[in-house]
């Protein structure tokens, strides 16, 4: 009798967790409000243009109601990969976060000429969205915008990049004085 009495007890405290209710295709551009702990979300960026290559691999992830950003991947031409610190996903400066800047694309836009720019994904799900830059004008002002942010988010990585692949600043002012 003890022993079906603590199977019972044993049964009943188990809790299931209760599904999350976020959904990329219809949460995609407020995440960081729609997100419940323990929801994951997968983005790839395709910084890539004319002849230079580098793609980031980004993971966002919330717990303990806050969000946490990490690039998982950045790739840039033939170096190996390098990987960033998961930080605090929390801006002050409202244009110049991820969220606004996906609700920016028109997510209609399916042509097939443009590589998509953002390719979103939530693990739990089996959905995937593909954000289309429309022209490569666009594609370099989005390209500038995404940087940006990381560069809020990063300093010290993103200013480390800069330096190794564009070189120091007194570099570049010498060289747009003498354009």
């Amino acid at each position: 009798m003890f022993l079906s009495l603590a199977i019972v007890l044993g049964c009943e405290q188990r809790i299931m967790p209760e599904k999350s209710g976020f959904r990329i295709a219809k949460d995609y551009t407020d995440f960081a409000h729609e997100m419940e702990n323990n929801d994951t979300l997968n983005i790839g960026v395709n910084l890539s243009m004319c002849m230079w290559e580098e793609f980031d691999r980004i993971e966002i992830t919330k717990m303990n109601d806050s969000v946490y950003l990490q690039i998982k991947e950045k790739l840039v031409m033939n170096d190996a990969p390098t990987r960033f610190p998961k930080v605090l996903y929390e801006l002050k400066n409202d244009t110049l976060n991820l969220e606004r800047m996906m609700s920016d694309f028109d997510i209609n836009y399916t042509e097939k000429i443009s590589s998509p720019f953002f390719i979103i994904t939530n693990p739990k799900e089996k959905d995937t969205i593909l954000l289309r830059s429309i022209g490569l004008g666009t594609l370099g002002v989005k390209i500038d915008r995404y940087l940006r942010l990381m560069s809020e988010l990063y300093p010290k990585e993103m200013e480390k990049r800069r330096i190794k692949y564009f070189g120091p600043p007194e570099l570049i002012e010498e060289i747009m004085e003498t354009e």
